[in-house]
């Protein structure tokens, strides 16, 4: 579009004048604006480079010099030291006109940034969090844990969870992952699966291991919505009756009351029996269990996160 032509009032541009205008001197650094009565013809909407002209003052008590450039038909006056030498001033008029341009680091600075940023350890990269584990593990190592679900891990075990696998998104089974690039992943989780067998003495023809639930809270959730159907029901010692909670522990003798237990199963025949938990300070009889669920056409589900360690060692 061609304005080169055009009648608008409204310009945009620079002049230096080579005498002072017949206005007030300004007295200080301040900016002022001024309607310039003798601009005629104005430039439509086009910006001109300043000349960064400087004029001198009539004025021998006034040592500074004015710059003025116009802004949409008006005058704006800058007054400067005129002790800066010229070269000082042609600068910063430059600098003034090409104002917001700030020089970025090159790309191998920024990759040093970056490299740098990447290796540094907790401490120096977030020391507020780095305060709050150390203060965590003092209590680790200073307090008595009773919580029989909770264990004090070996270096070991932190290495390999503290490693570069914590990259790796994993989703899905060995052999049946939604991502690519598992097949170190896959070969891992095999083997746990064979130790976790091993260890409780089991075979792999008739007994299945998943190793992916972090907690038993998911592994019983997992089981739950295997097993469950909406508006099922499940019967749990210490756990959940249709998800209300109910104890089947005698309060005078401190032991489950088996039979008890067995009447409130016949009447509501649930889906999944469970035993189990760290609340019950006592040896399980599991035996019982396994008559009651089958009475019942229950599945009996064991929980024993908490013992799971001692029935591996078979003590």
């Amino acid at each position: 579009m061609d304005l080169s032509h055009s009648q608008s009032t409204l310009s945009l541009g620079f002049s230096s004048h080579t005498s002072p205008p017949h206005r007030s001197q300004i007295s200080d650094d301040s900016i002022s604006l001024q309607l310039d009565s003798s601009h005629r013809d104005p430039i439509p909407l086009q910006l001109l480079e300043t000349n960064g002209s400087v004029v001198e003052s009539e004025d021998d008590d006034k040592d500074d010099a004015v710059q003025e450039i116009r802004l949409l038909g008006h005058s704006l006056k800058r007054r400067r030291d005129t002790t800066e030498t010229t070269t000082t001033t042609s600068s910063s008029s430059s600098s003034f006109c090409r104002r917001g341009s700030v020089e970025k680091p090159d790309l191998e600075t920024r990759r040093s940034k970056v490299r740098a940023w990447g290796d540094s350890p907790l401490c120096a990269a977030d020391p507020e969090i780095f305060e709050i584990m150390e203060k965590e593990k003092q209590r680790q190592f200073k307090g008595i844990e009773l919580i029989a679900s909770e264990n004090f891990v070996c270096r070991a075990v932190m290495e390999a969870l503290g490693s570069h696998l914590t990259n790796k998104y994993s989703e899905g089974m060995p052999g049946a992952r939604y991502y690519g690039g598992n097949q170190y992943i896959d070969d891992i989780e095999t083997r746990c699966c064979e130790r976790a067998l091993a260890a409780f003495g089991l075979e792999s023809e008739n007994w299945g291991v998943n190793v992916q639930p972090y907690s038993c809270t998911s592994a019983n959730f997992a089981v739950y919505t295997g097993l469950l159907l909406p508006r099922g029901s499940d019967n749990g010692v210490g756990y959940a009756v249709r998800w209300e909670y109910e104890s089947w522990v005698n309060p005078q003798t401190g032991y489950i009351d088996f039979d008890k237990l067995e009447e409130r199963a016949l009447d509501f025949r649930p889906k999944i029996l469970i035993c189990g938990g760290s609340s019950y300070p006592r040896e399980w009889d599991y035996a019982r269990f396994r008559q009651i669920a089958d009475k019942c056409g229950a599945v009996l589900m064991c929980d024993m996160a908490q013992i799971s360690g001692l029935v591996a060692a078979k003590v």
